[in-house]
């Protein structure tokens, strides 16, 4: 995709109206660890010139101040207590209106710390709060892209473009030891892995699972490039003037489809 084209695209997305009180338009990228939506979230957004809401980050916040404030990762209802103090706008999540840095939040101790909190139903009650004010407010500034394990499920039900992104399990593991420079770790990465999917789709609350409607792309030996793309087609789709208020356009009759 050329410049002018990109221009096209974001100025499309930007302008997504519903009775002119809507404002930009809303992608929610979701998927397991390892399939790619943070990479792919990050390119969409720049390409469409939108805010990228990384909503893991606000998970992590709680976890980093768990464990500063020594609150256990099982303490519910400390831990919800905890999430009200956390905020996300734009590209930045603050506790107690001090921004946090990125390199705070992906140290392998508030790595394992999100994990497990991000299990407590309450906690996740006041985050998703948090994570639907940012994009509210993304919104009217012209829209974002938000990814994370429920966007399109829970957080955003109402989102113009809902994405599933997967890939193989061994892929996954792959892009992930070559991320954090531990290939020799692939196997050791690939169990840990497993043991957050299953973790992540058998909670009670906000499993992981593609919402209805969504765009399921297996991005086994695709490009960056080639799964962005595709998102941009969405992106360009949803906010085509000839697409009907239902969601869809009139000659899309497979939406949800796998790709």
């Amino acid at each position: 995709m050329d410049g002018d084209t990109d221009n096209r695209a974001a100025g499309a997305a930007s302008g997504a109206q519903d009775g002119g009180t809507r404002g930009g338009i809303l992608v929610a990228i979701d998927g397991p660890a390892g399939s790619g939506k943070s990479t792919v979230a990050r390119e969409v957004a720049r390409r469409l010139g939108l805010v990228n809401l990384n909503t893991g980050a606000t998970y992590r916040a709680v976890a980093k101040l768990s464990l500063e404030e020594g609150v256990g990762t099982g303490d519910e209802a400390a831990l919800a207590a905890l999430a009200r103090r956390v905020r996300l706008r734009g590209e930045t999540v603050s506790v107690d209106g001090e921004t946090v840095p990125d390199a705070e939040l992906r140290t392998p101790e508030v790595s394992a710390a999100a994990s497990r909190v991000s299990s407590h139903p309450k906690l996740r009650e006041v985050l998703v709060e948090v994570q639907r004010e940012a994009a509210r407010a993304a919104r009217r500034d012209g829209g974002a892209v938000v990814e994370g394990r429920d966007i399109g499920t829970v957080v955003l039900p109402d989102a113009e473009v809902k994405v599933f992104l997967s890939a193989s399990a061994e892929e996954r593991a792959l892009r992930r030891a070559r991320q954090s420079g531990r290939e020799a770790e692939l196997e050791r990465i690939r169990v840990a892995m497993a043991e957050r999917d299953r973790q992540d789709s058998e909670r009670e609350a906000s499993p992981l699972r593609a919402a209805p409607g969504a765009e399921r792309l297996d991005t086994t030996g695709m490009s960056l490039d080639e799964v962005v793309e595709r998102v941009l087609g969405l992106a360009r789709e949803a906010s085509s003037p000839d697409r009907d208020p239902s969601g869809e356009t009139p000659t899309d009759e497979t939406s949800g489809r796998e790709v």
